[in-house]
Parts: structure tokens; sequence; C-alpha cells
């Protein structure tokens, strides 16, 4: 049985080596990321993770860059104005926004100030039917409008571990990785070493 000072040490040893290993982790995802991005950038979505003798212990899925849609909201209004007209509701500038009567006084005495916007409902309703060109195609004129564009960042080598499940006669990733350690086929303290020399931050 362990006496209070041992256990004490045990505990403040642990921890202290716990973040060296968290900082070593966060180095290896940093220094993971640029390449993988290139990885993904060549095509490839996945890289198969084994031990030194060659068992697959897991997976590492690389994230393909983000795809944002931009909205060409001038190119939508004049759409909308050229065939739904009534879909389009006044807007004032926020700066006129404090008049309790402010869309009418401002109409009359300061038109400048109006805008115009495609009501939400219907605008998020178009959205919906834009083509995968980004177009929008009037039911009765046929005139094609380009409407949204599809922006796709390049990979930032994002990526998401999944370790292998337990199989028969064969442990999980996770296990077979501590079963390498354990049995010296691997070392742990080679892949923590910088950041046992760094210190933790």
């Amino acid at each position: 049985m362990s006496t209070p000072r041992e256990i004490a040490l045990r505990v403040a040893a642990l921890d202290a080596l716990s973040k060296r290993v968290n900082k070593a982790l966060a180095d290896a995802r940093g220094e993971a990321e640029p390449l993988f991005a290139a990885v993904r950038a060549g095509g490839a979505t996945q890289i198969e993770v084994t031990l030194p003798s060659g068992d697959p212990v897991g997976k590492i899925s690389i994230k393909a860059g983000q795809e944002t849609v931009r909205t060409d909201e001038a190119a939508l209004l004049a759409w909308v104005l050229a065939n739904a007209p009534e879909e389009i509701e006044a807007t004032v500038s926020p700066s006129a926004l404090s008049r309790p009567d402010v869309i009418a006084y401002v109409r009359k005495l300061h038109p400048d100030l109006i805008g115009q916007k495609v009501r939400p409902a219907y605008r998020a309703k178009l959205l919906g039917e834009v083509n995968d060109a980004g177009e929008l195609v009037s039911e009765t004129t046929g005139e094609v409008v380009k409407v949204t564009e599809t922006i796709k960042a390049d990979p930032t080598g994002a990526f998401a571990l999944t370790f292998e499940t337990a199989k028969k006669g064969k442990p999980n990733g996770r296990d077979q990785i501590a079963n390498a350690w354990q049995s010296g086929e691997m070392s742990i303290t080679d892949l923590i070493r910088p950041a046992l020399e760094a210190g933790a931050e």
C-alpha cells in the first residue's frame, strides 16, 4: 500500500507529465495539418495509421476545405424586380430607424435613404431553387440570371482520428498502441521528447 508521500509524488508526476504529453499532442497536430492539407489537395482523403510492425490501428480522415455560397444581392434583387415585384419590400437606412413613422417620413422627405430588399421568406424560397450553376431561371421569360457563387476554400489540414475497433483476437487501436509501447516496439519518450525538452506552456 502506498504511503501518502508516495501517492502525492505519483499524482504530481502524472500531472506534470500529462501537461507535457498534451503539449506534444498539440504540437504534433499543428505539424500535421499543413502536411495533411497538401495530401488532401492531392486528392487523398484518408491516411492509414499503422504501428512499426505494419498492424493498422486507426485512420486519419482529412477534411475538405469549407464551401461558402456567396449571393449576389444586386443580381437577386434585379431578378425579383423583373419577375416577382410583389416580393420586394421597402427598407430604410438604419440611421433613420429611430423615428416612429420612419418609412413614410423618409420616403416623403429623404427618398435617397429608402432602399429595397427581397422579402426574407421569398428570398429563402428562391435560393432553394438556384441550380448547380448558381442561376435562377424565369418561368415566364426563360431568362437566366446568376445569383450565387460557391467559393471552395483550400483544405486546412483539419482532420479526425478514429481508432480500429476490437476484432476477434485483436484489441482496439488504442490498446494496440499501449501494447506496442509496453512491449518496447515503439517509444513514447521519443514521441514526446520535444515537449519534454521544451517544457509545457
